[in-house]
């Protein structure tokens, strides 16, 4: 597979993440007959996944080290979530409740609404088997950092080495926008937010309410 990689809106001189334009061709998608192609069962060789020399042995050895773990692994892609079929059938306003959020405050005044659930759930978009490989293998955050910290996400995507913040990473996979960002109430509604696993919770509980039947981790999917 070959991509047409470009940039097509550089930031600033302080920002250190550009956007990536993958373009794929037909062939990308389908063979000469027609037919979806299939991942390669090596796809090491991919220029992508070829760390240089000229990083440090400690950062090539992690790179190599967690691409050998993930290639073991399959990657399931799954398909784009069908809202027009909610739509038809009367499920997208039950499901739109669950996918916001309102942030209020100590007497429930509204502050913040957040989308962002609602748009990762719209997103549609080509996927790449060697992109997400690239990326998983070589991704790093550092959690100590501050949210606006454009040194905290640190990761390689299309040969490339690039840095950026929580925030910058959000706003540039369109999970939240330039303008709900720089809201005065952002910082505490992500403050705010759930980062850990309840004490109280229980997978089999939260499968009943959500599916129904017991929950098996070997065969549980998402519907």
């Amino acid at each position: 597979m070959d991509n047409d990689l470009s940039t097509r809106k550089d930031w600033d001189q302080d920002h250190r993440i550009t956007s990536v334009d993958v373009r794929p061709t037909y062939a990308d998608y389908y063979g000469s007959k027609g037919t979806k192609n299939q991942p390669s069962e090596d796809v090491t060789d991919h220029r992508f996944l070829q760390f240089p020399q000229t990083l440090s042995d400690a950062t090539r050895a992690r790179y190599s080290t967690n691409l050998s773990l993930l290639l073991t692994k399959e990657i399931d892609i799954a398909p784009s979530f069908d809202w027009e079929l909610a739509t038809n059938t009367g499920l997208a306003a039950l499901i739109q409740e669950f996918l916001q959020y309102t942030h209020s405050d100590v007497s429930g005044v509204e502050l913040f609404v957040c989308q962002g659930w609602a748009r990762l759930f719209r997103i549609q978009e080509p996927v790449y088997r060697e992109f997400l490989l690239e990326f998983y293998a070589t991704v790093s955050y550092d959690p100590r950092k501050p949210l606006n910290d454009r040194t905290a996400f640190a990761f390689r995507l299309g040969g490339v080495s690039r840095e950026c913040s929580v925030i910058e990473l959000a706003t540039r996979v369109g999970i939240y926008t330039a303008d709900e960002t720089r809201s005065v109430h952002f910082p505490t509604f992500l403050a705010d937010c759930l980062t850990e696993r309840p004490e109280d919770y229980n997978e089999n509980t939260f499968w009943a309410e959500i599916t129904g039947g017991i929950y098996t981790p070997s065969t549980a999917r998402g519907g």
